[in-house]
């Protein structure tokens, strides 16, 4: 009984010790993982085998651009908010028609978005945000950017130099239409950002 007793207790011990075994390598075996994984979250670089921190590298972009780059996320945080305020919403199809536009317009000079959007240093998730944001900023300021077609007469008028010889008004009534329109909305747009940084609560813990 007593051996039966001794070989029970062995066997629990020999079991607990191996589960113990067992999840001191899974624990190891997943350190070493995150170790080897998560260098680029710490170590930006290593020279000659010195490291350069991510946190060395971020201190430095905040030099260089710190204000500016939070201030651009000031305003993006204050268009959104405002548009949920408004009700404004824009499509996924609305983004999908503009990526589809500036695709043809890059194709046209013989390049593709990736390659444009390369050359400029942003990547296509970019891109889409700022269609986002400009649709945004659109419906928002519809009421302001509203083209006349006597002013898309009077700027052809006073701009012919501009066009070949021949041209019709209707041939580039869209596009000149399209230009003032965006003149407009650049111009309305500084005076209501203006506005809503002067009517909201902004409370900045850093400076650059």
């Amino acid at each position: 009984m007593k051996i039966k007793q001794l070989r029970i207790k062995l066997l629990s011990k020999l079991k607990s010790f191996n589960r113990k075994k067992i999840i001191l390598i899974a624990a190891l075996i997943a350190a070493i993982s995150l170790g080897y994984l998560g260098k680029g979250l710490f170590v930006a670089a290593l020279v000659n085998g010195m490291p350069i921190s991510r946190l060395t590298v971020v201190k430095e972009l905040e030099k260089q651009g710190g204000s500016q780059t939070l201030d651009n996320l000031v305003v993006k945080s204050l268009i959104f908010q405002e548009a949920k305020k408004k009700g404004v919403e824009v499509s996924q199809s609305e983004i999908d028609s503009e990526l589809s536009r500036l695709e043809q317009i890059v194709s046209e000079q013989g390049m593709t978005l990736d390659e444009a959007l390369s050359l400029q240093n942003q990547s296509k998730k970019d891109l889409l945000e700022q269609i986002k944001i400009q649709k945004t900023v659109e419906k928002i300021l519809s009421d302001k950017i509203v083209v006349s077609d006597e002013e898309v007469k009077d700027y052809f008028e006073k701009n012919g130099d501009l066009y070949e010889d021949g041209t019709k008004l209707e041939d580039v009534a869209d596009d000149i239409k399209n230009q003032l329109a965006q003149t407009k909305l650049s111009s309305a747009y500084q005076s209501w950002i203006t506005e809503l940084k002067a009517g909201a609560s902004i409370n900045y813990f850093v400076t650059f």
